[in-house]
């Protein structure tokens, strides 16, 4: 194998394991409330 193919690999493999992590239910919460801050920024309120 070539030493790229295993890198790659290697990666792909890394990044199917974080997927299924899945996110925790506090950060979902942080992004919920920075999503409304920027709506009342927006909003001027």
């Amino acid at each position: 194998m070539l030493p790229n193919a295993a890198i790659s690999r290697k990666l792909r493999d890394f990044y199917d394991a974080v997927q299924e992590e899945g996110i925790p239910d506090r950060f979902l919460d942080l992004l919920e409330r920075l999503e409304q801050a920027e709506k009342n920024a927006k909003s001027g309120t």
